[in-house]
């Protein structure tokens, strides 16, 4: 008989939403594996533009994964108040399915909304299902650092329904080592700077990831390597969007509230200054800090600031392989909080990365191991500038620093490495029941 596992997340499929699809790879490998997975998520928000809403079921098979969509509120997810009712009344739909839902041999309960992982204990407890939570992000850490959580007692509540949960879960997924040193000290009190994890640490690490065989390396077009797939002369969207003489400087994903984009907004206008029109900023994807930089380029007068939408991503080898360099950035003070997923689709694509960076974070670990790009601090943007002119320049070095990227990512970060580290942290987890 299958092992029945629950999944439990706001965000999945159809949507373009970095975690929905990362958790779509994950539940494909689940279903190979032999396991029987059912997830319940919520309305979908953002999806791909070749999507009908309209011929989206509220329940389907999907490659053999059991999707129940329920019809929680979609208010302006970028507005505070809509936001908080999407969560709420997808926490109570929640809950209501579970009150009548078969018992689950395992929960695998991820951090969006903040506390859903709060169900998987319940089933814990009166089910006596076996519970993973993985943790994409911190909360409340992540609202308190953007101001949103102010109320000292109830940020303390918060810190110990967190506590509570990390300690009575079977095991805790975190998407990088900065962030389960912060859950280990701050929540936990375990360790110190430069100690080690306990013996009895049910915290786990497991990087988001790319999928290695759908994102390739296009060739570049001053350089010959037989094993990539195509020539970037020929890409789709290059032509399309006119960007055939341009060299791209490429920001992909979510334009939001965590990353910092002054820094590249000053760049874009000191090379604009500069004379380097060939140079151009361009941004897919998009957020609540998109109409800011909209904004702040018109007021400037920009126009090597260019933005177009969410690309399907069976198109992602051709809307990052657009690049001649990719940016990655993260506000100062949520390091440890957040890994943007966008670094493991730059690795995957080939092209070299600029971080835009507050401080230490498994970015710039990323970047430093995988010899693959540059560190830049958040408000140089003059060292941001000469690094660009410096790839500009040096289309060898670009070349060079993509491989470099791309090997890294095949011997740490490809899709069938991260999901068969989860698959086995199943198995394990699987196996102590009584």
């Amino acid at each position: 008989m299958k092992d029945n596992i629950l999944i439990i997340q706001q965000h999945f499929y159809p949507e373009v939403a970095a975690t929905g699809q990362l958790l779509l790879d994950l539940c494909e490998d689940l279903v190979k594996t032999g396991y029987k997975v059912r997830i319940i998520t919520g309305n979908p928000t953002e999806i791909p533009q070749e999507i009908q809403r309209g011929n989206i079921l509220r329940k389907e098979n999907y490659k053999g994964i059991e999707i129940v969509r329920l019809r929680n509120a979609t208010f302006n997810k970028y507005k505070m108040t809509g936001r908080v009712l999407n969560y709420l009344t997808f926490h109570f739909l929640v809950l209501f399915q579970l009150l009548f839902c078969e018992k689950p041999d395992l929960v695998f309960v991820l951090s969006t909304p903040p506390f859903i992982s709060f169900y998987g204990l319940m089933l814990k407890t009166f089910k006596k299902s076996k519970v993973i939570y993985n943790v994409q992000d911190l909360f409340p850490d992540l609202a308190v650092e953007l101001g949103k959580l102010k109320n000292k007692a109830f940020i303390r509540f918060l810190n110990k329904l967190s506590e509570l949960i990390v300690r009575k879960v079977d095991k805790v997924v975190v998407v990088g080592e900065y962030m389960g040193k912060r859950i280990r000290e701050e929540l936990l009190g375990e360790m110190s700077a430069g100690n080690s994890a306990s013996a009895n640490d049910n915290i786990i690490t497991i990087h988001n990831w790319a999928d290695g065989e759908k994102v390739k390396v296009l060739r570049w077009e001053n350089d010959l390597d037989m094993d990539a797939d195509s020539d970037a002369e020929n890409n789709y969207l290059k032509k399309k969007w006119g960007l055939e003489e341009k060299f791209v400087v490429l920001y992909s994903g979510n334009i939001g509230y965590l990353h910092e984009f002054d820094t590249i907004i000053d760049a874009a206008e000191y090379l604009a200054k500069e004379g380097m029109k060939e140079i151009v900023f361009v941004f897919i994807g998009e957020g609540i800090k998109k109409s800011y930089i909209e904004e702040k380029a018109k007021e400037k007068g920009l126009d090597n600031i260019l933005f177009f939408p969410y690309q399907p991503r069976k198109m992602l080898t051709y809307s990052l392989g657009l690049a001649d360099v990719s940016l990655v950035t993260l506000e100062k003070g949520f390091e440890g909080m957040v890994v943007p997923s966008k670094i493991y689709g730059i690795l995957a694509s080939g092209r070299p990365v600029i971080a835009v960076v507050g401080g230490e974070s498994e970015v710039t670990e990323i970047i430093r191991e995988g010899n693959c790009g540059e560190i830049v601090k958040i408000g140089d943007y003059k060292r941001l500038s000469e690094a660009i002119i410096n790839y500009h320049n040096n289309s060898k070095r670009c070349y060079q620093e993509g491989m470099n990227g791309r090997k890294y990512f095949e011997e740490n970060y490809d899709r069938k490495i991260a999901t068969k580290k989860y698959i086995k942290v199943i198995k394990e987890t699987l196996g102590s029941l009584s």
